[in-house]
């Protein structure tokens, strides 16, 4: 992140595309290890691999690409970098038919949207100040070493409230369920649209605001928020998730001030947009000047 931002202070903006790259660097070491920091290859072939799985039967299985990314996988579970992922798979108890190499593809596949969460989140901190004013005074007294930021995560969540990078998601019923207009039989499939749950202005307190603190109580753990989804296959991989989004977002704005450049333009004060598009977004960046306040505090 202190790379990134050097060269976002040079130029003065941050767009996506070079948060991405920063991003995947630092998927890649923690994943692999230092050494595959700029080792690219890796995850282009799992984002090559998954724009074409999203097409489903439209487009046809690339099974060389997807050998040929096993491979590299497995050459890296050998040869595993101390302190990665990596080492903790190829050292946990494997029961038979254990596949780690096949599992390792949903860590990478976990933190593309990690990333897009990171970066909207980053994209509301530049518009909403008393937020952003919230976020540093736990980032100037943290002494956890970035390890416990809950404000942080709180915005991480609430971003994907917002903009739930997975808007769908697919369950299958395990047994019959009686509805007002009919019986739905055992193994139906079912959709679950988050956004419906996620923005309900019924049943959910300042549902269309950016609003972290909710996350911070029990108020509204009743209602149906799930940016990781819920229940028996909930993300395996959310606290990590959490761990690694807070630590880069204390990165960024704890020295830093962001300004919305070109994009979306979100005002705290109106209810936010339904979508969010980050591709077009570029942020304004410049080394954090102390308010008055702040000089105040400090001395």
């Amino acid at each position: 992140m202190q790379h990134l931002l050097a060269g976002a202070v040079r130029t003065g903006s941050l767009p996506w595309e070079e948060f991405l790259d920063a991003w995947y660097r630092v998927v890649r070491r923690v994943v692999f290890g230092d050494h595959a920091r700029d080792d690219t290859e890796l995850t282009d072939l799992i984002i090559r691999l998954r724009q074409d799985g999203n097409w489903a039967f439209l487009k046809p299985v690339r099974r060389r690409t997807r050998a040929r990314f096993l491979r590299r996988i497995g050459d890296e579970l050998a040869n595993a970098e101390p302190g990665s992922l990596a080492a903790v798979m190829a050292s946990a108890p494997k029961g038979d038919g254990a596949e780690p190499s096949d599992q390792v593809p949903q860590w990478l596949f976990a933190f593309d949207p990690a990333g897009m969460a990171t970066f909207r989140a980053l994209t509301v901190l530049a518009t909403h100040p008393a937020a952003l004013a919230e976020a540093r005074r736990e980032i100037d007294g943290d002494t956890s070493g970035r390890r416990v930021l809950p404000y942080l995560r709180a915005t991480v969540l609430e971003a994907l409230r917002l903009w739930p990078t997975t808007p769908m998601i697919l369950r299958q019923t395990t047994q019959p369920v009686q509805w007002e207009h009919g019986l739905m039989p055992k193994g139906c499939g079912v959709l679950v649209f988050a956004p419906y749950f996620h923005r309900d202005d019924r049943a959910l307190r300042r549902a269309h605001d950016f609003f972290p603190e909710r996350w911070l109580t029990d108020e509204d753990d009743a209602w149906p928020l799930v940016p990781f989804s819920d229940g028996p296959v909930v993300c395996p991989g959310r606290h990590l998730v959490l761990l690694l989004t807070s630590a880069a977002l204390a990165s960024v704005v704890g020295g830093h001030d962001l300004a919305p450049g070109t994009g979306p333009h979100l005002d705290p004060d109106t209810p936010l947009p339904g979508t969010l598009d980050h591709y077009s977004t570029i942020l304004e960046v410049a080394v954090r000047q102390a308010s008055d306040q702040e000089l105040s505090e400090r001395y």
